[in-house]
C-alpha cells in the first residue's frame, strides 16, 4: 500500500536461531513475544506518522537443511509458520488497514551464522562464509545496504552476539552517518505447550529435482497480502534452488498481473488498486526478498522498460547477480506459460491447482514440455481470534482475501462509502 506521504518507516527485526528440537508448535512458542512486541511498537508509529511501517523479519535457516532437494516444503512451512502467526498477532492487537496503524511484514531468511568463540574470530568467519541457493549469508543481509532506520533485536546472550556481528558488519561496509541506526531490545520468553493448532507437520513434501532458469507465478494482487507474500517467496525459492555460491546464472522470474479492465467487476472495485500501483507492490516485495543478496548501490543498473505487446504492459528489472525479473499485464488465465517456450515451473496456491493442470493441457496442444507444478499451501488457522480483538474472529482468512481488505478501506474513517 502506498503511505500517505513521504518515506515510510523501515525496520528490520533480527530473530535467533530456533532450538535444533524443532517440534510442533516450536516457531509459535518461541518466536510470538518478540514479534508480538515490534509488532505493537510499529503499529503506533504507523498510526503517529500515518503511513504504513515496514518491518523486514529476518530468519535464520540451517545451511545444511537447505542443499536437501526437499527444501521447498520445510522453507514453506516455516514462512508459512511465521506468517500465519503474523495474521494472529495482527488480529489480536486490532493492527489493520481499517485502524490506519497497518505493517507492512515482509519475511526474509539469512543463512545460520556459526557464533563461535570471540565476535572478532566470528567476524572473520562470516566474511568467508558465502550465500547459499535462496538465502543471503549474514555478510550480505548486512551489508545490502537497505536504509533501515531501526533495527531490533532479542535480548539474551544469542541475540546480543547476532546483532553485535550484524552491526560490525555493517558499519565496515554501510554509512548510516546521515541517518543514525535506533538500535532496540525486546524480550525473548519462549514457552513450549504440548501441541497447538499453529503449526503442523508438513504433508505434502514436494521436490525439486530440476534446476530452473525460468518460473512464473501469476495473480491479480490486489493490496499485496501476507498469502500473496508466500507465494511470491516461494516462487522466488525455486529460482534460486541449486544457485552455487558465486555464480552469477542468468534466470528470469515472470510474474503475471491480472490486467485492469479484468477487474471492473470486483466487490469494491473503487478501491482496487491500479495495474501500475499492483506492479509497484509486486516489485518492492520480490526485491526486498532477493535484493538482500545484492548491494543497494549495484540497484542503479536495474532496467525499468514499458513494452506494449500481446500481454500488455511489461516492466522489466535487471539485478546484477543475473537474475531478470518480467511484470507482465495478463488478460486471461494462462499469460505467458503459453507464449513463452522457456519457462519450466509454475508457482500457484493450491486452491488453483486447476489452472496447472490447464496450462500443461495448453503447452501440450503445442507439443511444448509441461511444466512442473509447485503448490503453495493455503494459510488457514483452526485457532479463535481472541475476544480483545475488535477485527472479530473472522478476521485471520480476511486478511487473506483482497475483497475484504477492499471492504475494510471502505469502513475507513474518513473514507466515503
Amino acid at each position: 500500500m502506498s503511505s500517505a506521504g513521504g518515506s515510510r518507516p523501515l525496520w528490520l527485526l533480527l530473530l535467533p536461531t530456533l532450538p535444533r528440537e524443532i517440534t510442533p508448535g516450536t516457531i509459535r512458542s518461541f518466536y510470538t513475544s518478540t514479534i508480538s512486541q515490534v509488532l505493537q511498537k510499529a503499529a503506533d508509529t504507523s498510526s503517529s506518522f500515518q503511513t504504513v511501517t515496514i518491518l523486514d523479519i529476518a530468519v535464520p535457516c540451517n545451511a545444511s537443511n537447505l542443499l536437501q532437494p526437499f527444501y521447498y516444503s520445510g522453507l514453506q512451512n516455516l514462512l508459512g509458520q511465521l506468517y500465519k502467526l503474523i495474521c494472529l498477532l495482527c488480529a489480536e492487537h486490532s493492527i489493520d488497514v481499517q485502524y490506519g496503524n497497518d505493517v507492512d511484514v515482509r519475511v526474509l531468511l539469512f543463512k545460520e551464522a556459526e557464533i563461535e568463540g570471540p565476535l572478532n574470530e566470528t567476524v572473520q568467519a562470516v566474511e568467508d562464509d558465502p550465500s547459499i541457493g535462496p538465502c543471503a549469508s549474514l555478510r550480505r543481509l548486512a551489508r545490502c545496504g537497505r536504509p533501515w532506520q531501526r533495527v531490533c533485536s532479542t535480548d539474551g546472550n544469542d541475540g546480543e552476539i547476532l546483532l553485535q556481528l550484524f552491526l560490525r558488519l555493517r558499519n565496515e561496509a554501510v554509512d548510516d552517518s546521515k541517518g543514525k541506526i535506533v538500535i532496540e531490545r525486546f524480550t525473548l520468553e519462549p514457552s513450549y505447550p504440548a501441541s497447538t493448532s499453529l503449526e503442523t507437520p508438513a504433508t505434502n513434501v514436494q521436490v525439486i529435482r530440476e534446476h530452473h532458469n525460468a518460473v512464473a507465478v501469476g495473480g491479480t494482487f490486489d493490496h499485496l497480502h501476507v498469502g500473496h507474500k508466500l507465494l511470491l517467496s516461494m516462487t522466488a525459492l525455486v529460482l534460486e534452488s541449486n544457485v552455487q555460491p558465486g555464480i552469477k546464472a542468468k534466470r528470469s522470474l515472470i510474474a503475471g498481473i491480472t490486467g485492469d479492465r479484468l477487474l471492473e467487476n470486483k466487490k469494491f472495485c473503487e478501491y482496487l488498486q491500479s495495474w501500475h500501483q499492483r506492479q509497484a507492490a509486486v516489485q518492492s516485495f520480490l526485491l526486498a526478498f532477493l535484493v538482500v543478496n545484492e548491494p543497494l548501490q549495484n540497484l542503479s543498473s536495474t532496467m525499468d522498460e514499458k513494452k506494449e505487446g500481446s500481454l500488455g504492459r511489461i516492466v522489466m528489472n535487471s539485478l546484477p547477480s543475473g537474475i531478470v525479473i518480467e511484470y507482465v499485464e495478463i488478460f486471461d488465465a494462462f499469460g505467458p506459460t503459453i507464449t513463452n517456450g522457456s519457462i519450466s515451473a509454475l508457482v500457484l496456491s493450491a486452491e488453483t491447482r486447476a489452472g496447472g493442470k490447464a496450462v500443461n493441457e495448453k503447452r501440450a496442444e503445442k507439443q511444448w514440455t509441461p511444466l512442473d507444478i509447485f503448490e503453495v499451501d493455503v494459510l488457514d488457522s483452526a485457532e479463535p481470534i481472541p475476544a480483545t480483538s475488535d477485527l472479530g474472529t473472522q478476521d485471520f482468512r480476511n486478511k487473506l482475501s483482497s475483497t475484504e481488505i477492499r471492504r475494510r478501506l471502505a469502513k475507513k474513517p474518513g473514507t466515503a462509502d
